[in-house]
Protein backbone atom coordinates (compact mmCIF):
# COMPACT_ATOMS: atom_id res chain seq x y z
CA UNK A 1 0.00 0.00 0.00
CA UNK A 2 3.01 2.36 0.73
CA UNK A 3 4.67 1.74 -2.60
CA UNK A 4 1.10 2.37 -4.32
CA UNK A 5 1.08 5.25 -2.55
CA UNK A 6 4.38 6.31 -3.72
CA UNK A 7 3.70 5.62 -7.13
CA UNK A 8 0.00 7.75 -7.27
CA UNK A 9 1.61 10.80 -5.51
CA UNK A 10 4.64 10.29 -8.55
CA UNK A 11 1.48 10.22 -10.91
CA UNK A 12 0.34 13.59 -9.50
CA UNK A 13 3.51 15.08 -9.96
CA UNK A 14 4.13 13.20 -13.66
CA UNK A 15 0.77 15.18 -14.24
CA UNK A 16 1.82 18.39 -12.95
CA UNK A 17 5.25 18.10 -15.02
CA UNK A 18 3.28 17.51 -18.30
CA UNK A 19 0.83 19.90 -17.68
CA UNK A 20 3.57 22.44 -17.24
CA UNK A 21 5.63 21.65 -20.28
CA UNK A 22 3.17 21.00 -22.44
CA UNK A 23 0.01 22.47 -21.35
CA UNK A 24 -3.68 21.35 -22.30
CA UNK A 25 -3.52 21.91 -25.83
CA UNK A 26 -3.19 20.25 -28.72
CA UNK A 27 0.05 18.93 -28.44
CA UNK A 28 -1.13 17.15 -24.55
CA UNK A 29 -4.22 15.88 -26.32
CA UNK A 30 -1.71 14.05 -28.67
CA UNK A 31 0.77 12.78 -26.11
CA UNK A 32 -2.06 11.55 -23.60
CA UNK A 33 -3.81 9.87 -26.66
CA UNK A 34 -1.31 8.33 -27.95
CA UNK A 35 0.27 7.15 -24.04
CA UNK A 36 -3.33 6.02 -23.97
CA UNK A 37 -2.88 3.02 -26.74
CA UNK A 38 0.07 0.68 -25.04
CA UNK A 39 -1.59 1.52 -21.58
CA UNK A 40 -4.59 -0.50 -22.33
CA UNK A 41 -2.77 -2.87 -23.81
CA UNK A 42 -0.88 -3.39 -21.32
CA UNK A 43 -4.28 -4.49 -19.53
CA UNK A 44 -3.96 -7.65 -21.58
CA UNK A 45 -0.46 -8.79 -21.37
CA UNK A 46 0.20 -7.39 -17.81
CA UNK A 47 -2.56 -7.21 -15.41
CA UNK A 48 -4.94 -8.90 -16.87
CA UNK A 49 -2.51 -12.22 -16.84
CA UNK A 50 -1.07 -11.23 -13.32
CA UNK A 51 -4.39 -11.13 -11.44
CA UNK A 52 -6.09 -13.64 -13.04
CA UNK A 53 -3.59 -16.67 -13.57
CA UNK A 54 -0.19 -15.83 -13.14
CA UNK A 55 0.39 -15.65 -9.69
CA UNK A 56 -1.99 -18.50 -8.67
CA UNK A 57 0.07 -20.80 -10.78
CA UNK A 58 2.85 -19.91 -9.23
CA UNK A 59 1.97 -19.84 -5.71
CA UNK A 60 0.77 -23.59 -6.19
CA UNK A 61 4.01 -24.36 -7.77
CA UNK A 62 5.87 -22.55 -4.57
CA UNK A 63 3.79 -24.28 -2.19
CA UNK A 64 4.57 -27.62 -3.77
CA UNK A 65 8.12 -26.91 -3.72
CA UNK A 66 8.74 -27.58 -7.36
CA UNK A 67 11.39 -25.29 -8.50
CA UNK A 68 11.63 -27.44 -11.68
CA UNK A 69 8.45 -26.69 -12.90
CA UNK A 70 8.39 -22.93 -11.80
CA UNK A 71 11.37 -22.17 -13.77
CA UNK A 72 9.74 -23.78 -17.24
CA UNK A 73 6.47 -21.85 -16.71
CA UNK A 74 8.63 -18.59 -16.49
CA UNK A 75 10.47 -19.05 -19.01
CA UNK A 76 7.20 -20.67 -21.64
CA UNK A 77 5.20 -17.30 -20.23
CA UNK A 78 8.72 -15.23 -21.32
CA UNK A 79 8.88 -16.86 -24.08
CA UNK A 80 5.71 -16.84 -25.40
CA UNK A 81 4.73 -13.12 -24.45
CA UNK A 82 7.74 -12.10 -26.56
CA UNK A 83 6.82 -13.42 -29.44
CA UNK A 84 3.97 -11.75 -29.36
CA UNK A 85 4.75 -8.39 -28.42
CA UNK A 86 7.56 -8.42 -31.17
CA UNK A 87 4.64 -7.84 -34.11
CA UNK A 88 2.68 -5.11 -32.27
CA UNK A 89 5.98 -2.86 -32.12
CA UNK A 90 6.64 -3.68 -35.86
CA UNK A 91 2.81 -2.57 -36.41
CA UNK A 92 3.60 0.52 -34.54
CA UNK A 93 6.49 1.39 -36.67
CA UNK A 94 4.88 0.66 -39.88
CA UNK A 95 1.29 1.77 -39.87
CA UNK A 96 1.53 4.35 -37.06
CA UNK A 97 0.28 7.21 -39.14
CA UNK A 98 -2.78 5.06 -40.26
CA UNK A 99 -3.37 4.07 -36.56
CA UNK A 100 -3.54 7.59 -35.45
CA UNK A 101 -5.71 8.59 -38.05
CA UNK A 102 -8.00 5.86 -37.25
CA UNK A 103 -8.47 6.13 -33.61
CA UNK A 104 -8.34 9.83 -33.03
CA UNK A 105 -9.96 12.94 -34.80
CA UNK A 106 -7.07 14.45 -34.83
CA UNK A 107 -5.81 17.12 -37.17
CA UNK A 108 -2.65 16.97 -39.54
CA UNK A 109 -0.52 18.53 -37.32
CA UNK A 110 -1.41 16.52 -34.13
CA UNK A 111 -1.62 12.80 -36.38
CA UNK A 112 2.07 13.57 -37.12
CA UNK A 113 3.34 14.08 -33.73
CA UNK A 114 1.32 10.69 -32.65
CA UNK A 115 3.24 9.04 -35.43
CA UNK A 116 6.33 9.97 -34.05
CA UNK A 117 5.35 9.12 -30.56
CA UNK A 118 3.43 5.88 -30.99
CA UNK A 119 6.66 3.62 -31.16
CA UNK A 120 8.57 4.41 -28.43
CA UNK A 121 5.53 4.09 -26.94
CA UNK A 122 4.94 0.60 -27.86
CA UNK A 123 8.47 -0.41 -26.93
CA UNK A 124 7.66 0.59 -23.47
CA UNK A 125 4.59 -1.51 -23.89
CA UNK A 126 7.09 -4.65 -24.29
CA UNK A 127 9.14 -4.11 -21.09
CA UNK A 128 6.39 -3.07 -19.06
CA UNK A 129 4.72 -6.24 -19.78
CA UNK A 130 7.78 -8.47 -19.51
CA UNK A 131 8.05 -6.57 -16.00
CA UNK A 132 4.92 -7.63 -14.87
CA UNK A 133 5.39 -10.99 -15.60
CA UNK A 134 8.76 -10.61 -13.57
CA UNK A 135 6.54 -9.34 -10.33
CA UNK A 136 4.00 -11.55 -10.58
CA UNK A 137 6.55 -14.29 -9.69
CA UNK A 138 7.92 -11.91 -6.92
CA UNK A 139 4.41 -11.40 -5.32
CA UNK A 140 4.41 -15.32 -5.66
CA UNK A 141 7.80 -15.61 -3.16
CA UNK A 142 5.72 -12.77 -0.83
CA UNK A 143 8.65 -10.65 -2.06
CA UNK A 144 5.98 -7.59 -2.50
CA UNK A 145 8.77 -4.71 -2.02
CA UNK A 146 10.32 -4.89 -4.94
CA UNK A 147 7.28 -6.14 -7.10
CA UNK A 148 5.79 -2.62 -6.14
CA UNK A 149 8.88 -0.94 -5.97
CA UNK A 150 9.87 -1.04 -9.74
CA UNK A 151 7.17 0.94 -11.07
CA UNK A 152 8.19 3.90 -9.24
CA UNK A 153 11.78 3.99 -10.93
CA UNK A 154 9.27 4.51 -14.55
CA UNK A 155 7.43 7.88 -13.13
CA UNK A 156 11.20 9.30 -11.94
CA UNK A 157 12.33 8.42 -15.08
CA UNK A 158 9.46 10.31 -16.77
CA UNK A 159 9.66 13.30 -14.54
CA UNK A 160 13.24 14.29 -14.60
CA UNK A 161 13.40 13.01 -18.64
CA UNK A 162 10.44 15.25 -19.96
CA UNK A 163 11.97 18.13 -17.13
CA UNK A 164 15.51 17.98 -18.48
CA UNK A 165 15.07 17.10 -22.26
CA UNK A 166 11.89 19.07 -22.92
CA UNK A 167 13.73 22.08 -24.15
CA UNK A 168 15.74 20.61 -26.30
CA UNK A 169 13.68 17.48 -28.02
CA UNK A 170 9.86 19.37 -26.79
CA UNK A 171 7.38 16.52 -27.32
CA UNK A 172 9.81 13.77 -27.94
CA UNK A 173 11.14 14.23 -24.62
CA UNK A 174 7.86 11.78 -23.59
CA UNK A 175 9.18 9.07 -26.12
CA UNK A 176 12.73 9.05 -24.88
CA UNK A 177 11.55 9.23 -21.44
CA UNK A 178 8.80 6.77 -21.44
CA UNK A 179 11.15 4.55 -23.21
CA UNK A 180 13.85 4.44 -20.90
CA UNK A 181 11.55 4.42 -17.68
CA UNK A 182 10.04 0.93 -19.16
CA UNK A 183 13.47 -0.22 -19.70
CA UNK A 184 15.08 0.79 -16.35
CA UNK A 185 11.47 -0.59 -14.74
CA UNK A 186 12.24 -3.70 -16.54
CA UNK A 187 15.62 -4.47 -16.34
CA UNK A 188 15.22 -3.89 -11.99
CA UNK A 189 12.42 -6.57 -11.85
CA UNK A 190 14.69 -9.38 -13.68
CA UNK A 191 17.43 -8.50 -11.77
CA UNK A 192 15.18 -9.07 -8.49
CA UNK A 193 13.75 -12.34 -9.76
CA UNK A 194 17.25 -13.49 -10.67
CA UNK A 195 17.34 -13.77 -6.91
CA UNK A 196 15.42 -16.69 -7.40
CA UNK A 197 16.85 -18.57 -9.87
CA UNK A 198 14.89 -17.70 -12.57
CA UNK A 199 16.50 -16.98 -16.55
CA UNK A 200 15.40 -15.56 -19.31
CA UNK A 201 15.87 -18.51 -22.04
CA UNK A 202 13.46 -19.42 -24.94
CA UNK A 203 11.43 -22.40 -24.38
CA UNK A 204 8.18 -23.86 -26.54
CA UNK A 205 7.53 -26.69 -25.03
CA UNK A 206 4.60 -26.66 -22.55
CA UNK A 207 4.81 -30.85 -21.43
CA UNK A 208 4.52 -31.28 -18.01
CA UNK A 209 3.74 -27.72 -16.39
CA UNK A 210 0.48 -25.52 -16.32
CA UNK A 211 0.85 -23.26 -18.99
CA UNK A 212 -2.32 -24.55 -20.77
CA UNK A 213 -4.57 -23.65 -17.89
CA UNK A 214 -2.84 -20.22 -17.11
CA UNK A 215 -3.11 -19.35 -20.94
CA UNK A 216 -6.96 -20.29 -20.81
CA UNK A 217 -7.49 -18.68 -17.38
CA UNK A 218 -5.23 -15.84 -19.05
CA UNK A 219 -7.48 -15.66 -22.38
CA UNK A 220 -10.63 -15.02 -20.99
CA UNK A 221 -9.89 -12.09 -18.84
CA UNK A 222 -8.10 -10.75 -22.27
CA UNK A 223 -11.75 -11.15 -24.00
CA UNK A 224 -13.05 -8.48 -21.15
CA UNK A 225 -10.40 -6.47 -20.85
CA UNK A 226 -9.84 -6.55 -24.51
CA UNK A 227 -13.26 -5.11 -24.11
CA UNK A 228 -12.25 -2.58 -21.84
CA UNK A 229 -9.62 -1.13 -23.63
CA UNK A 230 -12.47 -0.79 -26.88
CA UNK A 231 -14.53 1.23 -23.88
CA UNK A 232 -11.38 3.23 -23.42
CA UNK A 233 -10.54 3.97 -26.63
CA UNK A 234 -13.90 4.80 -28.02
CA UNK A 235 -13.64 7.19 -24.64
CA UNK A 236 -10.92 8.72 -26.06
CA UNK A 237 -11.82 9.14 -29.22
CA UNK A 238 -14.92 11.01 -28.03
CA UNK A 239 -13.03 13.25 -26.30
CA UNK A 240 -10.74 14.35 -29.18
CA UNK A 241 -13.74 15.34 -30.62
CA UNK A 242 -14.93 17.91 -28.32
CA UNK A 243 -13.21 21.28 -27.09
CA UNK A 244 -9.18 21.47 -26.97
CA UNK A 245 -8.32 20.17 -23.63
CA UNK A 246 -11.01 17.51 -23.39
CA UNK A 247 -8.74 14.45 -23.66
CA UNK A 248 -6.06 15.89 -21.16
CA UNK A 249 -8.94 17.12 -18.93
CA UNK A 250 -10.41 13.16 -18.86
CA UNK A 251 -6.69 11.67 -18.83
CA UNK A 252 -6.10 13.93 -15.65
CA UNK A 253 -8.79 13.49 -13.85
CA UNK A 254 -8.76 9.67 -14.08
CA UNK A 255 -5.67 10.23 -12.50
CA UNK A 256 -6.17 11.96 -9.66
CA UNK A 257 -9.40 9.45 -9.20
CA UNK A 258 -6.94 6.63 -9.16
CA UNK A 259 -4.74 7.40 -6.37
CA UNK A 260 -6.86 6.70 -3.16
CA UNK A 261 -8.77 3.96 -5.53
CA UNK A 262 -5.68 2.59 -6.71
CA UNK A 263 -3.71 2.51 -2.91
CA UNK A 264 -6.97 0.94 -1.13
CA UNK A 265 -8.39 -1.34 -3.99
CA UNK A 266 -5.33 -2.84 -5.14
CA UNK A 267 -3.73 -3.63 -1.34
CA UNK A 268 -7.11 -5.55 -0.20
CA UNK A 269 -7.56 -7.18 -3.49
CA UNK A 270 -4.22 -7.98 -3.53
CA UNK A 271 -4.97 -9.97 0.01
CA UNK A 272 -8.44 -10.94 -0.31
CA UNK A 273 -7.92 -12.76 -3.83
CA UNK A 274 -6.24 -15.93 -2.45
CA UNK A 275 -7.82 -15.79 0.77
CA UNK A 276 -11.12 -16.66 -1.14
CA UNK A 277 -9.71 -18.74 -3.56
CA UNK A 278 -8.20 -20.70 -0.78
CA UNK A 279 -11.56 -21.05 1.27
CA UNK A 280 -13.46 -22.04 -2.18
CA UNK A 281 -11.26 -24.81 -2.86
CA UNK A 282 -11.38 -26.22 0.81
CA UNK A 283 -15.18 -25.66 0.60
CA UNK A 284 -14.96 -23.17 3.47
CA UNK A 285 -18.37 -21.14 2.69
CA UNK A 286 -18.35 -19.31 6.44
CA UNK A 287 -15.07 -17.80 5.65
CA UNK A 288 -15.21 -17.14 1.97
CA UNK A 289 -18.24 -15.49 3.41
CA UNK A 290 -16.34 -13.71 5.99
CA UNK A 291 -13.22 -12.75 3.51
CA UNK A 292 -15.99 -11.10 1.03
CA UNK A 293 -17.97 -9.18 3.64
CA UNK A 294 -14.92 -8.03 5.16
CA UNK A 295 -13.36 -7.18 2.29
CA UNK A 296 -16.25 -4.98 1.07
CA UNK A 297 -16.89 -2.91 4.84
CA UNK A 298 -13.09 -2.34 4.65
CA UNK A 299 -12.94 -0.40 1.08
CA UNK A 300 -16.27 1.17 2.52
CA UNK A 301 -14.49 2.43 5.27
CA UNK A 302 -11.25 3.72 3.01
CA UNK A 303 -12.98 4.98 0.03
CA UNK A 304 -15.71 6.82 1.28
CA UNK A 305 -14.29 9.30 3.48
CA UNK A 306 -11.45 9.91 0.28
CA UNK A 307 -14.40 10.04 -1.73
CA UNK A 308 -16.13 12.74 -0.13
CA UNK A 309 -12.91 14.59 0.85
CA UNK A 310 -11.80 14.64 -3.05
CA UNK A 311 -14.92 15.86 -4.00
CA UNK A 312 -15.28 18.94 -2.09
CA UNK A 313 -11.23 19.59 -2.45
CA UNK A 314 -11.52 18.48 -5.76
CA UNK A 315 -10.50 21.74 -7.77
CA UNK A 316 -8.75 22.93 -5.59
CA UNK A 317 -6.45 19.71 -5.45
CA UNK A 318 -6.34 19.86 -9.37
CA UNK A 319 -5.53 23.86 -9.22
CA UNK A 320 -2.62 23.33 -6.83
CA UNK A 321 -0.79 20.23 -8.09
CA UNK A 322 -1.19 20.67 -12.11
CA UNK A 323 -2.10 24.45 -12.56
CA UNK A 324 0.97 25.72 -13.60
CA UNK A 325 3.48 27.46 -16.47
CA UNK A 326 0.85 26.76 -19.64
CA UNK A 327 -2.06 24.50 -17.56
CA UNK A 328 -4.58 27.45 -16.85
CA UNK A 329 -7.11 27.69 -14.23
CA UNK A 330 -9.98 26.84 -16.62
CA UNK A 331 -7.93 23.58 -17.35
CA UNK A 332 -7.94 22.38 -13.75
CA UNK A 333 -11.69 23.87 -13.75
CA UNK A 334 -12.50 21.39 -16.31
CA UNK A 335 -10.41 18.23 -14.86
CA UNK A 336 -12.08 18.97 -11.64
CA UNK A 337 -15.70 18.81 -13.62
CA UNK A 338 -15.05 15.52 -14.72
CA UNK A 339 -13.51 14.35 -11.69
CA UNK A 340 -16.51 14.49 -9.70
CA UNK A 341 -18.81 11.75 -11.03
CA UNK A 342 -15.91 9.48 -11.23
CA UNK A 343 -15.61 10.05 -7.40
CA UNK A 344 -19.26 9.75 -6.76
CA UNK A 345 -19.16 5.97 -8.30
CA UNK A 346 -16.10 5.02 -6.86
CA UNK A 347 -17.78 3.14 -4.37
CA UNK A 348 -19.68 0.87 -6.13
CA UNK A 349 -17.00 0.80 -8.36
CA UNK A 350 -14.67 -1.40 -6.20
CA UNK A 351 -17.27 -3.42 -5.46
CA UNK A 352 -17.58 -4.06 -8.73
CA UNK A 353 -14.17 -5.01 -8.89
CA UNK A 354 -14.17 -7.28 -5.66
CA UNK A 355 -17.08 -8.94 -7.17
CA UNK A 356 -15.31 -9.99 -10.25
CA UNK A 357 -12.27 -10.99 -8.17
CA UNK A 358 -14.95 -13.39 -5.81
CA UNK A 359 -15.74 -15.31 -9.47
CA UNK A 360 -12.16 -15.81 -10.31
CA UNK A 361 -11.72 -16.90 -6.84
CA UNK A 362 -14.45 -20.03 -8.08
CA UNK A 363 -12.43 -20.10 -11.21
CA UNK A 364 -15.69 -18.70 -13.01
CA UNK A 365 -13.57 -17.35 -15.43
CA UNK A 366 -16.08 -17.50 -18.73
CA UNK A 367 -19.10 -15.75 -16.68
CA UNK A 368 -16.79 -12.93 -15.36
CA UNK A 369 -15.47 -12.14 -18.88
CA UNK A 370 -19.68 -12.16 -20.20
CA UNK A 371 -20.33 -9.77 -17.46
CA UNK A 372 -17.43 -7.67 -18.13
CA UNK A 373 -18.83 -7.60 -21.94
CA UNK A 374 -22.01 -6.73 -20.82
CA UNK A 375 -20.93 -3.60 -18.75
CA UNK A 376 -18.31 -2.16 -21.62
CA UNK A 377 -21.27 -2.25 -24.23
CA UNK A 378 -23.22 -0.81 -21.93
CA UNK A 379 -20.77 2.03 -20.86
CA UNK A 380 -20.56 2.55 -24.88
CA UNK A 381 -24.06 2.77 -25.47
CA UNK A 382 -24.70 5.07 -22.34
CA UNK A 383 -21.74 7.58 -23.49
CA UNK A 384 -23.04 8.38 -27.26
CA UNK A 385 -26.65 8.43 -25.59
CA UNK A 386 -25.54 11.22 -23.16
CA UNK A 387 -23.13 13.01 -25.82
CA UNK A 388 -26.56 12.73 -28.14
CA UNK A 389 -28.35 14.59 -25.16
CA UNK A 390 -25.56 17.65 -25.30
CA UNK A 391 -24.06 16.63 -22.20
CA UNK A 392 -20.73 16.94 -23.11
CA UNK A 393 -17.52 15.56 -21.79
CA UNK A 394 -19.28 15.11 -18.34
CA UNK A 395 -21.24 12.01 -20.29
CA UNK A 396 -17.86 10.10 -20.22
CA UNK A 397 -17.49 9.49 -16.36
CA UNK A 398 -21.31 9.15 -15.69
CA UNK A 399 -21.56 6.48 -17.93
CA UNK A 400 -18.74 4.84 -16.95
CA UNK A 401 -19.86 5.16 -13.67
CA UNK A 402 -23.96 3.93 -14.19
CA UNK A 403 -22.38 0.89 -16.32
CA UNK A 404 -20.04 -0.32 -13.71
CA UNK A 405 -23.20 -0.12 -10.79
CA UNK A 406 -25.64 -2.27 -13.51
CA UNK A 407 -22.32 -4.83 -13.60
CA UNK A 408 -22.49 -4.81 -10.08
CA UNK A 409 -26.16 -5.92 -9.66
CA UNK A 410 -25.89 -8.45 -12.18
CA UNK A 411 -22.61 -10.23 -10.68
CA UNK A 412 -24.75 -9.89 -7.45
CA UNK A 413 -27.26 -12.04 -9.03
CA UNK A 414 -25.44 -14.64 -10.59
CA UNK A 415 -22.60 -15.00 -7.78
CA UNK A 416 -25.27 -15.47 -5.03
CA UNK A 417 -24.62 -19.24 -4.78
CA UNK A 418 -20.90 -17.88 -3.24
CA UNK A 419 -22.10 -14.75 -1.91
CA UNK A 420 -25.73 -13.25 -0.65
CA UNK A 421 -24.91 -9.50 -0.29
CA UNK A 422 -28.86 -8.35 0.15
CA UNK A 423 -29.78 -11.11 2.56
CA UNK A 424 -25.92 -10.43 4.84
CA UNK A 425 -27.58 -8.65 7.77
CA UNK A 426 -23.88 -8.42 9.03
CA UNK A 427 -22.56 -6.70 6.40
CA UNK A 428 -25.60 -3.83 6.18
CA UNK A 429 -24.90 -3.42 9.59
CA UNK A 430 -21.42 -2.84 9.45
CA UNK A 431 -21.74 -0.73 6.09
CA UNK A 432 -24.63 1.79 8.32
CA UNK A 433 -22.01 2.14 11.15
CA UNK A 434 -19.52 3.37 8.15
CA UNK A 435 -21.80 5.14 6.50
CA UNK A 436 -23.33 7.08 9.66
CA UNK A 437 -19.54 7.55 11.19
CA UNK A 438 -18.77 9.54 7.44
CA UNK A 439 -21.68 12.38 8.68
CA UNK A 440 -19.06 14.61 10.20
CA UNK A 441 -16.72 15.04 7.24
CA UNK A 442 -19.81 15.03 5.01
CA UNK A 443 -21.45 18.39 6.98
CA UNK A 444 -17.80 19.87 7.00
CA UNK A 445 -17.32 19.07 3.05
CA UNK A 446 -20.76 20.71 2.41
CA UNK A 447 -20.14 23.68 4.93
CA UNK A 448 -17.16 24.75 2.85
CA UNK A 449 -18.55 24.39 -0.19
CA UNK A 450 -21.15 26.47 0.70
CA UNK A 451 -18.67 29.26 1.71
CA UNK A 452 -17.28 29.21 -2.30
CA UNK A 453 -13.72 29.72 -1.81
CA UNK A 454 -11.19 30.53 -4.51
CA UNK A 455 -8.18 30.95 -2.53
CA UNK A 456 -6.97 28.29 -5.40
CA UNK A 457 -7.20 30.20 -8.06
CA UNK A 458 -3.84 31.64 -8.01
CA UNK A 459 -2.84 28.14 -8.36
CA UNK A 460 0.41 26.10 -7.35
CA UNK A 461 2.08 28.28 -4.50
CA UNK A 462 3.14 27.54 -1.51
CA UNK A 463 0.39 29.17 0.28
CA UNK A 464 -2.08 26.98 -1.83
CA UNK A 465 -0.36 24.10 -1.23
CA UNK A 466 -0.15 24.72 2.66
CA UNK A 467 -3.96 25.58 2.44
CA UNK A 468 -4.87 22.29 0.99
CA UNK A 469 -2.41 20.56 3.06
CA UNK A 470 -4.72 22.02 6.09
CA UNK A 471 -8.12 21.12 5.00
CA UNK A 472 -7.23 17.89 3.74
CA UNK A 473 -6.55 17.52 7.42
CA UNK A 474 -9.18 18.83 8.41
CA UNK A 475 -10.84 16.21 6.40
CA UNK A 476 -8.81 12.99 7.78
CA UNK A 477 -9.10 14.23 11.50
CA UNK A 478 -12.55 14.36 11.47
CA UNK A 479 -12.96 10.76 9.70
CA UNK A 480 -10.51 9.32 12.31
CA UNK A 481 -12.39 11.15 15.42
CA UNK A 482 -15.75 9.84 14.16
CA UNK A 483 -14.16 6.38 13.29
CA UNK A 484 -13.03 5.77 16.48
CA UNK A 485 -15.90 6.79 18.29
CA UNK A 486 -17.74 4.34 15.88
CA UNK A 487 -15.71 1.72 16.84
CA UNK A 488 -14.42 1.36 13.56
CA UNK A 489 -10.47 0.23 13.81
CA UNK A 490 -9.04 1.83 10.15
CA UNK A 491 -5.44 1.67 11.85
CA UNK A 492 -5.87 -1.80 12.92
CA UNK A 493 -7.61 -2.16 9.13
CA UNK A 494 -4.72 -1.46 7.80
CA UNK A 495 -2.47 -3.72 10.03
CA UNK A 496 -5.02 -6.56 9.61
CA UNK A 497 -4.22 -6.59 5.75
CA UNK A 498 -0.32 -7.44 6.44
CA UNK A 499 -1.71 -10.24 9.20
CA UNK A 500 -3.77 -11.79 6.20
CA UNK A 501 -1.31 -11.78 4.03
CA UNK A 502 0.94 -13.55 6.37
CA UNK A 503 -1.20 -16.15 6.52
Amino acid sequence: MLCTLLSRLLGIVKARVLGSVFGAGAVADVINFTFNIPNNFRKLFAEGAVNSALIPAFSSLIALDDKKRSLRLFSLLCTYQTLLLIPLVLVSYVFAEPLISFLSDFDEPQIELGTKLLPFFMVYLATISLAATFNGVLQAHANFLHAYLSPLLFSLAVIFGVTFLSDTLGPMSMAYSVLGGGLLQGSYSYLMVRRYGYRLQVSLKAADTPFKPVVKAWSLVTLGMGMQIVTQMVTFLIASSLEKGSVTAFSNATIFYQTPYGIFFNAISAVSLPLMSRSYVLKQQEKLHHYTRTSLVNLSALLLPSTIILFFLSRESVSVVLQTGKFTLADAKLTAYVLRPYLLFMLTTAWYGMFLRLGYSANRHALMTKITLVQNLLDIALMYLFISMGWGIISLPIANGISYLVGLLIACIFLRDLYQMQTDRLLFKELLRVLLANLPVLTAGLLYAYLSPTWYHQGSTLTSFLLLVFFGLIGCTLVLISYKIAHIPLVELLRSKKQQSNL
